[in-house]
């Protein structure tokens, strides 16, 4: 199922963050540090489309879903741009390759790095 609410996509690194920890409070079993993005049978995720069960992401790819990319495996792509889950979430958080180490980290620290982004 699509929300066809419209509404505009968070743009600054603290409304991502926000944005995601959001979303992670929401689908609490959806978040999963170990997997950019993974949804049983290997199918898309759209962006505005509702997160189901058995679809899991890391901190990057919902970074990347929040800001109206659509995810397929390690992969995202939005108006005929595609590039790495990995990079539109640390683009999207505004981390560069040294301070990246949140999409490795534990759950609970990743949390707190967003907490910390967000500015709560």
């Amino acid at each position: 199922m699509t929300d066809t609410t419209v509404r505009s996509y968070p743009e600054t690194p603290a409304t991502v963050a926000a944005a995601v920890l959001d979303r992670i409070e929401q689908y609490p079993d959806q978040f999963d540090m170990s997997t950019w993005f993974w949804r049983a049978g290997g199918s898309v995720l759209a962006p505005r489309e509702a997160v189901d069960c058995g679809t899991t992401m890391c901190v990057a790819g919902w970074a990347a879903h929040v800001t109206g990319w659509t995810l397929r495996g390690s992969l995202a792509e939005r108006g005929g741009e595609t590039d790495y889950i990995e990079n539109v979430g640390r683009e999207a958080l505004g981390l560069d390759a040294d301070t990246d180490d949140l999409f490795w980290a534990t759950a609970d620290d990743a949390i707190e790095a967003l907490r910390e982004i967000a500015g709560r």
